[in-house]
């Protein structure tokens, strides 16, 4: 493995989903759970029974109201997905998720009306410093190219948008994606695995120039793959994955992956980046200002939901330490509070954990005088 990335981040992730209104953030949720085998199979919004539209509010408006969090294991490793609200209304809320995120998946579409939104968006995860990847939703129905939509969408980006697909055509009509890492052709099937196939001769000159592109981005920051593109020589398939992470994880670019989150498609090649690519918690902690060597408890408070039956619950991500059940934890002002039960979440859905170690995002029974966005301390 190449070594500017220092390999993959095990451990438990956590993840905002953030976007425009209407760009597909709980359809996408929804396809991700699916894909990972967190749920039986993927809902649609239209149906009103997605895991992340599940309040009585949400499914009135045919609209997020609130962040939900869902935690799915994904090829043996620990992923929470935490889809933020779009409407202007709600945007508030997505503050106290993105501070303690470790990269969040930006989902759009290619409509110019939808970008001021995703400008103020970008704006604040440049502020925040959060690693992010481009979700290019929709894909199907795209009258325009990839390659116009990131002109138009370039200029609200700090970094460079980095296309890492172009997507596979078929008698004008996009059946799938051509991988530019891994030079390979993919046949998308609806709510299933896609098929490995050829890059179509027609496809190649497209596939050349577009890889070229990607690479040349790449190598603003690595000298030697400079130097490979310079003597025309093929640069190591492991080379290139190890820099697609390490710029993504230092802000150098943006990434950007296609899909139709409402046919499941593109939503693998989503889950194995954020599995490979993004940073874990000791980045998320150093971005905080957290002492990373500190072994004492320490969470931050990502939301606060008020259940029918059980009460309040405060969903945390643990920064530091862990948390186990019944442990006393000390509040900003100085009080202190007792939690009074762990649970693990899948939208509405709760699974009761004994303890949570540094990472996960699990939320915390009966924290009274808990609030959003506060900072938790214990032991």
């Amino acid at each position: 493995m190449g070594n500017r990335a220092g390999g993959r981040r095990t451990g438990p992730k956590c993840i905002a989903i953030v976007g425009p209104f209407a760009s597909g953030k709980t359809t996408l949720l929804e396809a991700l759970l699916a894909r990972a085998g967190a749920i039986q199979r993927q809902n649609s919004i239209a149906a009103g029974n997605t895991v992340g539209d599940s309040s009585p509010e949400a499914r009135a408006h045919a609209m997020s109201v609130e962040a939900t969090v869902a935690t799915i294991d994904f090829m043996g490793e620990q992923i929470t997905f935490v889809d933020c609200p779009g409407s202007v209304e709600f945007a508030a809320e997505a503050d106290a998720v993105l501070a303690a995120c470790d990269a969040a998946v930006v989902v759009t579409e290619a409509d110019e009306k939808k970008v001021p939104a995703l400008q103020a968006i970008m704006r604040r995860l440049d502020q925040l410093k959060i690693p992010r990847i481009v979700f290019l939703n929709k894909i199907d129905r795209s009258a325009s190219g990839v390659r116009d939509t990131l002109k138009m969408l370039q200029p609200i980006s700090r970094s460079p948008l980095l296309l890492r697909q172009i997507p596979l055509r078929r008698d004008g009509v996009v059946i799938g994606s051509i991988d530019l890492a891994l030079e390979r052709a993919y046949v998308w099937r609806e709510h299933a695995a896609s098929e490995i196939a050829e890059i179509p001769g027609d496809e190649k000159a497209r596939e050349i120039e577009a890889r070229f592109s990607m690479l040349e981005t790449l190598a603003d920051h690595d000298d030697n793959l400079m130097e490979q593109l310079l003597d025309e020589v093929a640069p190591p398939v492991e080379e290139v994955f190890d820099d697609l992470a390490a710029d993504l994880r230092e802000g150098h670019v943006t990434p950007v992956l296609i899909g139709t989150a409402e046919r499941g498609n593109g939503v693998l090649r989503l889950l194995k980046a954020i599995r490979h690519d993004v940073p874990d918690i000791g980045a998320t902690a150093q971005r905080l200002g957290l002492d990373a060597t500190s072994n004492g408890s320490i969470s931050h408070v990502l939301k606060t939901i008020h259940t029918a039956h059980g009460g309040k619950l405060s969903v945390v991500r643990v920064l530091s330490g862990s948390l186990s059940d019944g442990m006393e934890l000390t509040l900003p002002d100085g009080g202190t509070a007792r939690v009074s039960g762990i649970y693990r979440m899948l939208g509405r859905e709760q699974t009761k954990l004994s303890s949570a170690t540094a990472g996960e995002t699990v939320a915390l029974g009966k924290l009274e005088r808990a609030r959003t966005g506060d900072t938790l301390s214990g032991g």
